[in-house]
């Protein structure tokens, strides 16, 4: 019996897992200069995952300068989505204390520490398409239908040099999604890895983490039940 409810409580969890897309998180090490690896964007509007908006980039590291103070990348996105809509920024978390930031190309502006909206908060590094608006919102961006694609770069300089430097939590802003998904005209999309040139980390994003958590949490619950002794009334 006790073997039975462990495997039930894995299968929960497993479930449990997969049911959120993980957020990559790629470590970069200094010396490993045309690292490439690729972010695959799952749209989630109005609370709710859905394909109908989508994106996917490829970032590539070209190495770093200002005496090993500054990484510098290259980057290419796609907007990918099945409906009509446009890209307005993308933003990425990262190690370190970064000093400053810049960009060119078709995200050539920049917010350090930039909101953004459904829940996924601040990120230290966001790039956006305009100079009038924010991470959040405001005109202009790669629009889909047909797909449009866009390139750039963008180097960021940290208040000291680092060995490695890890990203995670990717995140691109989308808006002016016609005809409205789930109820609404904007949202999000989260990334996941898509693929690598070398072999760089990959973690659960923390809303992964909490659901494991609470299905582990399930588990010793059920566990501590069927160890507990089953109580009989005493004969008259």
């Amino acid at each position: 019996m006790l073997r039975t409810i462990r495997k039930a409580a894995v299968a929960a969890v497993a479930i449990l897992a997969s049911a959120m897309p993980l957020s990559a998180a790629v470590v970069i090490n200094s010396a490993n200069s045309g690292y490439n690896f690729s972010i695959d964007y799952t749209g989630f509007v109005n609370e709710a995952w859905t394909d109908q908006v989508s994106a996917f980039a490829d970032f590539t590291f070209d190495g770093v300068s200002n005496n090993g103070l500054t990484y510098n990348f290259s980057y290419t996105m796609t907007n990918d989505s099945i409906v009509d809509s446009r890209i307005r920024s993308f933003g990425v978390d990262t190690s370190g204390t970064v000093a400053s930031l810049s960009a060119t190309g078709a995200y050539q502006y920049t917010d350090l520490n930039g909101q953004f909206p459904v829940g996924v908060g601040r990120l230290d590094l966001c790039f956006i398409a305009t100079n009038n608006g924010s991470c959040t919102g405001g005109p202009g961006g790669l629009s889909s239908n047909p797909d449009e694609t866009g390139v750039g770069t963008f180097a960021i300089t940290f208040a000291n040099v680092m060995e490695s430097v890890t990203f995670d939590n990717f995140a691109v802003r989308f808006q002016s999604i016609n005809p409205t998904v789930n109820g609404s005209s904007s949202g999000v999309g989260l990334g996941s890895l898509a693929g690598g040139g070398g072999s760089p980390i990959t973690a659960p994003e923390p809303g992964t983490w909490l659901m494991l958590l609470v299905g582990f949490g399930l588990v010793g619950h059920m566990l501590r039940q069927q160890r507990r002794p089953t109580l009989f009334p005493q004969a008259a």
